[in-house]
């Protein structure tokens, strides 16, 4: 990764790598395309956001680029933020086998859910556990044959080092986090997902189960832990509706047996229950119009702390709103309801909660794609 100290700087060689690309080989096929966003945030627990009414920022300019040669292709995505920037996800691919899929780079963890585990813009509490929508460095085969999908994948480490606090979802963090030092940084992780979708009086569902098992390196220790986990889920879909069902249960098991455990994600760090429950229950109903669609939600998310730490709380977050498409543009306006919850009033996941109030949070993103 190239590493600038002038985001310009950054983006100009980006944006000249993709137009290189673009003009490329005549056999490619490639597209490029992104987003720009911007967010309006009225948090109630906090004095200055409700004294000024809220603020609006800017939130993420994106670049994607798709490419593909016969049976070979690449996809990438890189976002510069408000005060950061980083790779979401960037691969190669190979379609050349029959049912099969390989992928090689920085790419989707398959575990839970197949898409999203949450249909707002704020995510489940899985995603800041590295449980949706997780990217790392790694290789992948998919297998698709009738309703059965099989995914295997091998991590070597995450997209960034344990010492960058950028990427995207949450990753072993090896930094001081509230006066804690962590030492641990992911590797050698196996991820096995078993997809099966099938069709019952008109209703489709997707039901599934994942596993994951990899090594928690600590560097102060020059010893080895262990990150644990599975899931069950299913995604069930008639006449515009969907509900998801998921549990999660996970193990980041260090080598310093602590009941905390520092991530890192967006440019910052904080701390989660180093073992615990994730329980997931969503339900959506989608629109269609003349001049667009809109989907009205509910989701909800638990964590349920289980560690020998009895001073720790249960997290949970509820999301209700709607997101809406016209043309190039998505809007998710969403009412964030929360106890104990990171970036909702509070400072990690499953910790011990002083308070023990809800949080609560109106936000609006509205994006550009082009």
């Amino acid at each position: 990764m190239l590493n600038c100290s002038k985001p310009k700087t950054l983006a100009l060689l980006v944006a000249s790598a993709l137009s290189m690309l673009a003009m490329g080989s005549a056999q490619a096929e490639t597209h490029i395309g992104g987003s720009l966003k911007v967010n309006y945030a009225y948090k109630e627990f906090s004095e200055s956001s409700k004294s000024k009414g809220g603020d609006l920022d800017f939130n993420s300019f994106e670049l994607k680029v798709k490419s593909e040669w016969d049976d070979v292709g690449m996809k990438a995505a890189y976002r510069f933020m408000n005060g950061h920037d980083y790779l979401k996800f960037g691969y190669a691919y190979y379609n050349g086998l029959p049912d099969w899929q390989f992928q090689a780079g920085i790419i989707n963890k398959p575990f839970g859910n197949r898409k999203y585990a949450s249909h707002n813009w704020w995510y489940s509490l899985n995603y800041y556990l590295g449980f949706e929508d997780d990217f790392d460095m790694g290789v992948k085969a998919q297998y698709s044959q009738g309703g059965w999908i099989s995914e295997m994948a091998f991590f070597k480490n995450s997209e960034y080092k344990a010492t960058d606090a950028r990427g995207f979802a949450a990753d072993a963090a090896r930094m001081t986090i509230n006066g804690t030092d962590y030492h641990n940084e992911e590797t050698n992780t196996f991820n096995l997902r078993q997809s099966y979708g099938f069709d019952t009086g008109g209703i489709s569902h997707l039901v599934g189960a994942s596993l994951e098992y990899g090594q928690l390196y600590d560097t102060k220790l020059d010893d080895n832990g262990t990150s644990t986990a599975y899931a069950v889920h299913w995604d069930s879909r008639y006449n515009g509706y969907n509900m998801q069902l998921q549990f999660v249960d996970y193990d980041y098991d260090q080598a310093n047996q602590r009941s905390t455990y520092g991530v890192k994600m967006l440019n910052s760090a904080f701390e989660v229950a180093s073992a615990g429950q994730v329980y997931t229950f969503n339900l959506a109903k989608s629109f269609k119009r003349d001049w667009g669609s809109f989907t009205i939600y509910n989701d909800y998310s638990m964590v349920e702390p289980d560690t020998a730490d009895a001073n720790q709380d249960r997290s949970v977050l509820n999301s209700t709103g709607v997101s809406i498409s016209v043309k190039q543009f998505q809007i998710y306006i969403d009412h964030y309801m929360a106890k104990n919850s990171v970036w909702l009033g509070d400072k990690g996941i499953g910790l011990a909660d002083g308070d023990d109030d809800w949080n609560h949070r109106i936000n609006v993103n509205l994006a550009y794609k082009f």
